[in-house]
């Protein structure tokens, strides 16, 4: 009867073990993914965050998507980060083309005017 008894102490003990190291390593998963995910939105907001006013429009558009909407006009356009087309930016620029004309084309040579804080938002895909 003890053997039984001890081996069914053992055997709870070793259950109980195995529960808790799952749990564990599962807790220290979860951890790990957060920290990767905080990593990735940092990397996000450095990427807008490198950008300043001077630069050319043909330089964001290596860098960055430009996103679909109404917006995008010779003077300014909205870009999303090319990791998570969520994340974006607003960009004004500075024109050297005449508002009366009628060329509404973009020119790479453009320069950025201003920058939006970054910012969350569906996708457009008009």
């Amino acid at each position: 009867m003890k053997k039984i008894t001890l081996g069914i102490i053992i055997l709870i003990f070793i259950i109980s073990s195995i529960i808790v190291g799952s749990y564990a390593a599962t807790k220290s998963n979860k951890r790990k993914l957060n920290e990767e995910r905080i990593a990735w939105v940092k990397k996000c907001l450095q990427d807008f965050n490198a950008l300043k006013p001077g630069i050319t429009r043909g330089e964001i558009e290596k860098k960055f998507r430009m996103d679909g909407g109404l917006i995008a006009s010779p003077y300014s356009a909205r870009f999303t980060h090319p990791s998570c087309p969520y994340f974006k930016i607003d960009v004004r620029f500075v024109s050297k083309r005449n508002a009366d004309k009628e060329d509404l084309g973009f020119e790479k040579e453009d320069k950025v005017d201003s920058i939006s804080k970054p910012y969350i938002e569906r996708p457009f895909l008009d």
